[in-house]
């Protein structure tokens, strides 16, 4: 699998394909793998796709800070700078502009990098999206919070395993043994540096994204599990409502992991939203 440095650390990155770029952001405590149901898919409909581990993820490098939302852009900003890098010389380094996919705190990372980076926005597609500045119900905020604590207290393998994985986030993937067991592994190889008091970054306050979407000018489609968190059922109205021209997809019987839950149903929606016109 080849990998690049980005933003000063070790980014790990499949690339697969040609044609227009799609990059698929995995959600938190995940890695590229939980993609592997739409790459053949995507290709077979002529698409480039480019699945990458976020920093603290899978096989990139996990730093001891770092783990702001500027950094998670400007991460994938220079991976598309060097994308090519095992092309032709012939060819230009950069990946100009792509469509973006992101799912949970990938959805936040495609928005961020939508407003950073405008113009290298083919497409927006938020799948089941967190969104700095949303204020949470106490219920997910608590939930959250003690898994924090958890991590200093007992370490991140078995704060995941005890806290993490019997979260409501996974019910829906819950119904799928197999699939369940795929997110397992990527989450027992999960280090959780970020939540170590010494991955703070002192004077950081979290971006309020919430209230930007108004600024957002890349088509967006968002997409949401029927059966997923109010939260998450709540921030998909809020994106709706607040992305000019946003348009909302609801997946019946899924919870926040469609793309593993029913790729299916999600692969249709994604290729019908990216095929259409602008």
């Amino acid at each position: 699998m080849p990998h690049t440095y980005t933003n000063d650390i070790v980014t790990f990155y499949e690339d697969t394909g040609d044609g227009p770029v799609v990059v698929l952001i995995h959600g938190h405590s995940l890695d590229l793998r939980m993609w592997k149901y739409q790459v053949a898919p995507l290709v077979d409909m002529g698409y480039r796709v480019m699945r990458y581990d976020a920093r603290g993820h899978g096989r990139s490098m996990v730093t001891t800070s770092g783990y702001t939302w500027d950094n998670y852009a400007f991460d994938l900003a220079e991976l598309l700078d060097r994308l090519n890098i095992e092309k032709p010389a012939a060819e230009p380094l950069a990946v100009e502009a792509a469509h973006i996919v992101g799912l949970s705190m990938g959805g936040a990372i495609a928005l961020k990098f939508a407003l950073d980076y405008a113009e290298r926005v083919l497409s927006l597609t938020l799948v089941d999206s967190t969104l700095p500045g949303f204020t949470y119900s106490e219920e997910f905020g608590s939930s959250i919070q003690a898994l924090g604590e958890a991590v200093i207290s007992e370490g991140a393998a078995a704060a995941f395993e005890r806290l993490w994985l019997p979260h409501p986030l996974f019910d829906g993937l819950r119904r799928h043994p197999e699939k369940f067991a795929e997110a397992a592994e990527m989450v027992a190889g999960f280090q959780a540096a970020e939540y170590r008091p010494e991955a703070e970054t002192p004077g950081y306050a979290q971006p309020d994204l919430a209230s930007r979407l108004s600024e957002v000018t890349a088509r967006t489609l968002v997409v949401v599990g029927e059966e997923d968190l109010p939260d998450f059922r709540l921030i998909a109205d809020v994106m709706e409502a607040n992305i000019p021209g946003a348009r909302q997809a609801v997946l019946a019987g899924c919870g926040h992991v469609p793309p593993m839950e029913d790729p299916a149903a999600f692969n249709r929606v994604l290729m019908e939203f990216l095929a259409s016109p602008a």
